[in-house]
């Protein structure tokens, strides 16, 4: 007879997705959904396959006899067992029970099922809050890492570079399971980072700040330009029963993109000059005009960074035709 596990399933019955089936109040077999959550292997399953749990027979494992090994599939109805086959000795943990292994039957379409196929073993009652966990940290939402960017404005000089600091607060999520309260958090473990100058580096390191010695990333010398950074994080997961005193990971990773930030880059080049910032000449006299700078190579009065990202190649191609720009636009650089 098939094995019954006390767990409350709602039973409905709906055109080509079951549910669950009832014979003499107990339950026979699941639809997939029901089946997920008591445990069974459901992945990539149509929502219309029944699912039930069955021991494996004695009599089904003729080897020594036919020289034959079952297969694991029964065209019809699964037969009852004349003598069960138990787990191996201490299969589970003391105080648990050992479930009888899943078996499916696929919806073919129209009503029709094909036959019965054992797909996994033997369960202990861990292994089903285990499922269930795993199910959970899969559509855990995680909030993308924030960073910090040094320096703050927006700029970088090429061979300075920018330094770049990961926040690595884990995520959280508090669930109920089976009954059993479950706390799920998402650790970061690794930090792919892309920019469009086409550069990608992976690090385990989430950075720290210049006072900590962290080290910043440099850029080729190239002209001017601007340049857009994306992190993508790696998150492993890990989930705990008994409020965090021991943590067991979870299955599988996830990722995160964070959101973009733009750096202005600067390859500043050392030359002599007549006057000084504040246009006092060696000669004595009053420079005119605004002055060259790091961040003002074209002296025209713009702090370059400072033009929106939108809008930056019209103001170079203007520069370089040697015509003032007028737009009065400028970015918020804090």
């Amino acid at each position: 007879m098939p094995v019954l596990v006390a767990v409350a399933v709602a039973l409905t019955l709906t055109a080509g997705s079951i549910t669950g089936e009832t014979t003499d109040d107990s339950i026979i077999s699941h639809g997939t959904e029901a089946a997920a959550q008591l445990g069974a292997p459901t992945a990539g399953a149509s929502s219309s396959d029944r699912w039930m749990r069955h021991e494996l027979c004695r009599e089904w494992f003729t080897v020594e006899l036919t020289g034959e090994m079952f297969p694991g599939v029964w065209d019809d109805e699964i037969p009852e067992c004349a003598t069960v086959l138990p787990p191996p000795p201490n299969f589970c943990p003391d105080g648990e029970v050992a479930l009888a292994p899943w078996w499916v039957s696929r919806h073919l379409g129209d009503g029709v099922y094909g036959p019965w196929r054992q797909t996994g073993g033997h369960q202990c009652t861990s292994d089903i809050l285990y499922t269930q966990v795993a199910q959970a940290w899969a559509s855990m939402p995680i909030a993308p890492n924030t960073y910090d960017v040094q320096p703050e404005g927006g700029y970088a000089v090429a061979e300075l570079g920018v330094n770049l600091i990961v926040d690595t607060n884990p995520r959280t999520m508090d669930v109920t399971l089976l009954g059993t309260p479950v706390t799920i958090r998402a650790v970061p473990t690794l930090y792919t980072w892309t920019n469009t100058d086409g550069t990608v580096w992976t690090s385990t390191d989430p950075g720290k700040p210049y006072a900590d010695g962290g080290e910043p990333f440099t850029f080729p010398r190239t002209p001017e330009h601007r340049t857009t950074f994306t992190l993508t994080t790696t998150w492993r997961g890990e989930f705990t029963t008994n409020g965090g005193a021991t943590w067991r990971d979870a299955p599988g990773t996830a990722t995160t993109t964070s959101g973009a930030t733009t750096v202005h880059v600067y390859n500043p080049h050392t030359h002599r000059v007549d006057c000084d910032l504040d246009g006092n000449c060696v000669n004595g006299t009053q420079g005119g005009g605004n002055q060259k700078t790091v961040f003002d190579p074209d002296g025209d009065g713009i702090l370059n960074y400072q033009i929106p990202d939108n809008k930056i190649d019209d103001y170079l191609t203007t520069r370089d035709a040697e015509k003032k720009w007028t737009d009065p636009e400028r970015k918020n650089t804090g």
